[in-house]
């Protein structure tokens, strides 16, 4: 498993990776951006070749809008992604998440698998904690060690109780974490993203995040990964009917429909989108509804696992079909392709 970590906690670990590679966990029938068509330009007046994907990313300039998500860490197989993503997306200039690091505060010899920043020197590598964590005895100053200790860039703090209620394991008590957030917040020495997993973000709580000092949210909606099937799927015990996570695979916000109402709620806000999508295409259409970035992990897991080499080449497939879609629609960079308003298909 991986030295110094109980069995148990690497196994889970373990589980994760295998359901995402292996099985069904996305709970809808298709993309949620399925739906939504970019205006198509017949005669664009661009030399796609000139087209400029470049944006910024906190003090970062970055080559696309693009984020290679948080998977894993903790588990010697999370060693092997985490190097493998660290390589590709400082070769390709984008920025990427660790996994959950919450083993850290508790299993320090689980920090080789997080500690790849000697691997991406030139790119921003952020950090991840769960929120509720700061319920069971996690500070501002564990934090930050986690940070200093792996070098981070920046943090993801991730927002997970759906998941945490079907993990038999899991930590439940959500309360009181605003306050407790809001005051973290000015002690944290890195930019801050909270991010969801797989069941999006209502108006009302990306309200509730602004309110307490984040800037950048991952709406992480409903259409790609659900944590709480993945969950589910753990629990080999029960049938489908009565299997927790299979029931509640769906509750959420779509990720298309997180994006425009915490786009009208907040207008200022600078958000993330992840949930569903699986090109270049989606990146385009997920932008012109209001997001500033797309982040994806499941499309990258299975390359991660295999070489830095493949998941460059997936790196590069997204940039040239996010290429080719702001040619078709006639947009130069990412702010005239903000400026475009994609509609649901009548077809």
């Amino acid at each position: 498993m991986s030295r110094g970590v109980p069995n148990q906690i690497a196994k889970r670990k373990l589980d994760h990776i295998n359901i995402c590679v292996n099985d069904k966990i996305e709970p809808l029938r298709e993309s949620p951006f399925q739906k939504w068509k970019l205006p198509y330009k017949a005669i664009p007046e661009l030399d796609m070749d000139t087209i400029d994907m470049k944006t910024k990313f906190f003090k970062w300039e970055i080559s696309c809008p693009l984020i290679v998500a948080s998977m894993t860490g903790g588990e010697e197989h999370g060693r092997t992604i985490n190097e493998n993503i660290a390589k590709a997306c400082n070769a390709e200039g984008i920025p990427f998440g660790l996994g959950s690091m919450r083993i850290m505060t508790r299993y320090p010899e689980s920090k080789h698998t997080f500690d790849v920043k000697s691997c991406c020197p030139n790119v921003p590598m952020f950090a991840n904690i769960g929120l509720v964590q700061l319920n069971y005895g996690v500070t501002a100053k564990d934090i930050n060690k986690l940070v200093d200790d792996v070098k981070a860039d920046g943090l993801f703090i991730h927002v997970n109780h759906l998941q945490e209620a079907v993990q038999p394991e899991g930590d439940v008590n959500f309360s009181g974490l605003m306050k407790k957030l809001s005051e973290l917040l000015p002690q944290i020495t890195v930019p801050v993203i909270v991010k969801e997993v797989g069941h999006g973000f209502d108006a009302a709580s990306a309200k509730l995040l602004w309110d307490a000092g984040i800037k950048v949210i991952d709406v992480a909606g409903v259409g790609g990964c659900s944590w709480a099937w993945i969950e589910g799927r753990r629990q080999k015990d029960y049938t489908e009917e009565e299997n927790l996570g299979y029931i509640m695979r769906d509750f959420g916000v779509p990720t298309d429909s997180s994006i425009i109402e915490c786009r009208q709620a907040l207008p200022e806000v600078q958000l993330v989108a992840s949930g569903g999508l699986r090109n270049g295409l989606d990146m385009a259409k997920a932008i012109s509804l209001g997001a500033d970035f797309v982040s994806c992990a499941k499309p990258f897991l299975k390359a991660a696992m295999t070489s830095s080499e493949e998941v460059q080449r997936l790196i590069q497939r997204y940039k040239k079909e996010l290429r080719v879609s702001m040619f078709a629609a006639g947009a130069s960079n990412i702010s005239e392709l903000k400026q475009l308003s994609a509609v649901v298909s009548k077809i």
